[in-house]
């Protein structure tokens, strides 16, 4: 009877795993070393509704206005921008490094059409609030049956 042996760096999981982290990529879960603040989750972002206007909270709280770059196309806002270490000296030397910093970049997808040419943005401690008016198809009208 023949004995096999299977190779000493061989994995029969390594398949699984590289799967698994691949869909914890894309879905913006990242644990331990890959954990960044490009992740998929930061910065944190609300979208409101009323009837006339639509408004998207994102929290970037140490980004200044100079850093943050807003784009839309259709019905997609593309939020990017940087946020920079306070301390970026050779000097010194981390015990706890838990405030991510570096390129971010959160794309949201409007669930209405908006008129991109009145759109306005503001940022007030820490939070850049957008505000989006709906387009004259997005927005409600009532209508009176007689």
């Amino acid at each position: 009877m023949a004995i096999f042996r299977w190779p000493d760096n061989w994995d029969p999981l390594a398949g699984l795993k590289v799967m698994q982290r691949e869909l914890e990529r894309l879905s913006g879960r990242q644990d331990g070393s890959g954990r960044g603040i490009g992740g998929g989750s930061y910065p944190s972002v609300n979208v409101l509704s009323s009837n006339d206007e639509m408004i998207v909270q994102c929290e970037v709280p140490g980004v200044k206005r100079d850093d943050i770059d807003l784009s839309i196309a259709g019905e997609t806002v593309v939020i990017k921008g940087t946020k920079k270490c306070p301390c970026e000296s050779d000097d010194v030397q981390y015990h706890r490094r838990e405030r991510g910093a570096g390129d971010f970049s959160r794309t949201v997808v409007l669930p209405e059409k908006v008129d991109a040419d009145k759109i306005s943005a503001s940022m007030t401690d820490g939070i850049l609030i957008i505000h989006l008016p709906k387009s004259e198809a997005g927005v409600l009208k009532k209508i009176k049956v007689k």
